[in-house]
């Protein structure tokens, strides 16, 4: 099941919501690129996961550096 433009949006509201609450320290940015990244790649699921990865990676190698 493809997902379209309007679903994802509201995907984001909740996400951020969620984020906001328990996980502040993650930027929106994050969450909404990952979103993006498997809204993009959604008939391509091995490439939304590389996509993904590849954001989560440069995340925490950003986070070390600056700890």
């Amino acid at each position: 099941m493809t997902m379209n433009s309007i679903e994802v949006e509201e995907l984001l509201k909740v996400l951020e919501a969620i984020r906001a609450e328990k996980y502040p320290d993650i930027p929106p940015e994050l969450i909404k690129n990952i979103i993006q990244a498997q809204f993009e790649n959604q008939d391509d699921r091995a490439q939304g996961r590389r996509n993904t990865k590849k954001l989560i990676d440069d995340f925490l190698k950003e986070a070390v550096k600056e700890s």
